[in-house]
């Protein structure tokens, strides 16, 4: 999760995007993109639909940016929006998916009550030891990149490293964890940890 959505001069951004502020909103979804695109191409495995998907999730927060000025926690914000839209989406192709029934019955069942908080405060333990299992610079790139908010340019700069160079480290961490989950869980579970890791 990208903890850094909420912080003072992230707070800042979301009253200016709920003000109507487009430079604003274009820098929240500059930063936040990925996250979403990443967890919806491992679900729908369709770059398109992936694409799709996170240009709905933004739509949804645009037409609904009078809220943003009281959210204060902007990345769980942006979890429960995209969890449902993919859920809608995996609803919608529940025949060609044969774990999306279990899936699909996971989310009616538990929703926003305890057992489903339980259930994704565990899943954030298991991200967590996935990413302790990094190599250290692997470690540094996520960290910056997913709890600070960093863009890969700005921890280009920071660890003094090439863009290429963050990228190839990103790609590797998501790999590992994304292997990490998958041998440590079902495959409900690793779809939920999977979002929990990737927005």
């Amino acid at each position: 999760m990208n903890s850094s959505l909420h912080n003072d001069s992230q707070q800042v951004l979301l009253e200016k995007v709920a003000a109507g502020d487009e430079q604003a909103f274009r820098k929240l979804f500059d930063r936040s993109w990925e996250n979403i695109y990443n967890v919806a191409l491992a679900f729908t495995k369709s770059h398109e639909l992936s694409e799709e998907i996170v240009q709905d999730v933004f739509l949804k927060i645009w037409l609904g940016r009078d809220q943003l000025g009281e959210v204060d926690r902007f990345d769980d914000y942006l979890f429960i929006i995209a969890r449902n839209h993919i859920f809608n989406i995996l609803r919608k192709k529940i025949r060609e998916q044969p774990f999306t029934e279990e899936l699909t019955n996971y989310f009616l069942a538990t929703g926003d009550s305890p057992e489903g908080r339980l259930l994704y405060k565990e899943s954030e333990q298991l991200v967590q030891r996935a990413l302790e299992q990094l190599p250290p610079q692997q470690q540094k790139v996520w960290i910056l990149s997913r709890q600070q908010g960093l863009s890969q340019e700005e921890i280009a700069i920071a660890l003094q490293i090439s863009r290429h160079t963050v990228k190839s480290h990103m790609s590797k961490a998501l790999q590992s964890i994304r292997d990490y989950l998958r041998t440590h869980t079902d495959d409900v579970f690793f779809l939920v940890c999977l979002i929990r890791a990737f927005l």
